[in-house]
């Protein structure tokens, strides 16, 4: 029996990837939004360094527990260029369906981090200006 490592694994798939090149950004785009939920197109720059993207694909969710609303972030891929990230994300989400492993549960900020207090008023208050 042959152990394969996140390595080995990652080594094969940016293999491939190089090899097949990507799919066209509308294919990759309309493959996440039938998907997922929400796809979220991200761009930043740290302070020197080089611009990124950020591919986000998450699904709504209820938290069968509490019966609260939340998010299942299913791929999240950053990259320099905004096909491969988009590409990468595809693939992600590819394989964490069929693992049936999504990244993260339960994403979201509860109502009671987002009420705090400033200048002696809560900060989500319709009053406070």
């Amino acid at each position: 029996m042959v152990m394969i490592t996140k390595n080995d694994a990652k080594e094969y798939l940016e293999k491939k990837r190089k090899e097949r090149g990507n799919a066209s950004f509308e294919d990759n785009m309309n493959y996440l939004s039938n998907g997922v939920s929400h796809v979220e197109i991200l761009r930043y720059q740290g302070a020197g360094e080089d611009m990124m993207y950020v591919v986000v694909a998450k699904a709504k969710t209820i938290n069968v527990i509490t019966g609260d609303k939340s998010f299942v972030v299913w791929a999240r891929q950053e990259d320099k260029n905004i096909a491969d990230a988009l590409q990468k994300a595809c693939d992600e989400f590819r394989n964490r369906i069929c693992m049936g492993f999504p990244v993260e549960h339960e994403v979201g900020v509860p109502k009671s981090d987002i009420n705090f207090p400033v200048n002696g008023k809560v900060y989500n208050d319709p009053d406070w200006k």
